[in-house]
């Protein structure tokens, strides 16, 4: 990684000499940009096949205008890639690119334009408001491609902009088994998430208190944002909240290591969840945890076709219990979750569908 310009770019890896120089301009140097891109772009960077910048909203809207010029003095990014950007510098920067040619996609992995309010007032404050629906809409309108991250959402996506050239693939490579643990423990169950995902999480909490009621030894994790439902309190220090590492690696890791015997991945099914990726259900199977999940549009194909989890309607209590008194069959559904992974989820497949991506605006890797 070469020296940052000016303080414009949170990463700049350049080196391929005459080939394709991508720039991304992301919400966050987050989870979504480490999914979506960073780890097909580096794969690809290694092998020569491009260069790649990115740049957070938060530094782009820093410099203003002078962020483009900054840049393009630096970088010349053949291709302008905007994922989950908010902000009307945005609008401004698409301008300057379109200006100069400069082909633009905006990728998306939820609908943006459409938030419930069961995310919860800290979200709809940063996501919600009108400057930011504005700029998003703005861009997406303008967009040379949008990139959705599901099928549904990209269906969505053309009944607003029905003139926009719409794409869609997979959203999450699997990231290949993460072991940083000797084997699950046997009482505990455990959520990953964040604070938008309060009302999912509550699917299950009468679940969980009958549970532990009945099971003095059971003990329940959540890892993330996410906060502890204020029901499981009266459990106690059998209840315990795990922080999120910022670096995804480490994430996935840190995942590993909590060793759950049981994941669980509810989700309410209406509009805004039928637009997501399955990642909990990826996520979970790499860090080798056996998922009860939702059974919801979301979910039910890739447990149904994988063999590797089981789906739920509304007897959380019964599929838990389940899959906690037989061990044996936990451990062969990761097995098959993983090998079901590591194929329809394959990194190889997010790479060449970048590619397709690109090829689409007129640019093209080998």
């Amino acid at each position: 990684m070469t020296s940052l310009a000016n303080g414009v770019f949170d990463i700049l890896r350049e080196g391929n000499t005459g080939k394709p120089n991508i720039l991304v301009l992301t919400e966050h140097v987050n989870a979504t940009y480490f999914i979506s891109f960073d780890r097909p772009l580096g794969a690809m960077h290694g092998r020569g096949e491009l260069n790649f910048a990115v740049a957070s909203q938060a530094r782009v809207d820093d410099f203003g205008l002078q962020a483009w010029d900054i840049i393009r003095s630096r970088f010349r990014p053949d291709l302008v890639v905007f994922t989950r950007f908010g902000l009307p510098s945005g609008v401004a920067f698409m301008r300057l690119a379109r200006n100069k040619c400069v082909p633009v996609v905006y990728h998306i992995d939820d609908d943006l334009l459409d938030l419930p309010d069961s995310l919860g007032a800290d979200i709809m404050q940063r996501n919600g408001s009108l400057q930011v629906k504005e700029a998003r809409r703005e861009l997406l309108s303008n967009a040379d491609l949008v990139y959705a991250s599901t099928a549904a959402l990209a269906e969505r996506m053309r009944t607003r902009f029905p003139h926009r050239d719409i794409f869609h693939g997979i959203y999450a490579s699997y990231p290949g088994d993460v072991d940083a643990a000797s084997g699950n423990a046997a009482r505990v169950i455990g959520y990953m998430g964040s604070r938008g995902h309060a009302q999912d999480l509550e699917l299950v909490v009468p679940a969980l208190c009958r549970l532990m009621t009945r099971m003095p030894e059971l003990r329940f994790e959540t890892f993330g944002t996410i906060a502890m439902p204020q029901a499981l309190a009266p459990f106690g220090p059998r209840v315990t909240s795990h922080p999120v590492s910022k670096s995804y690696g480490a994430f996935l890791e840190q995942l590993s290591r909590l060793s759950w015997a049981v994941g669980l991945a509810p989700l309410v099914d209406e509009p805004f969840n039928r637009c997501k990726a399955p990642t909990k259900f990826i996520e979970y199977t790499a860090a080798g945890i056996p998922v009860v999940a939702s059974d919801v549009v979301v979910y039910r194909d890739v447990v149904s076709e994988s063999g590797g989890g089981v789906l739920v309607g509304d007897d959380w209590e019964t599929a838990i219990d389940g899959m906690l008194e037989s061990p044996g069959k936990s451990v062969e559904m990761v097995k098959a979750a993983r090998n079901y992974c590591r194929s329809r989820f394959a990194p190889e497949l997010l790479e060449a569908q970048l590619r397709t991506a690109m090829a689409r605006v007129g640019v093209r890797c080998p």
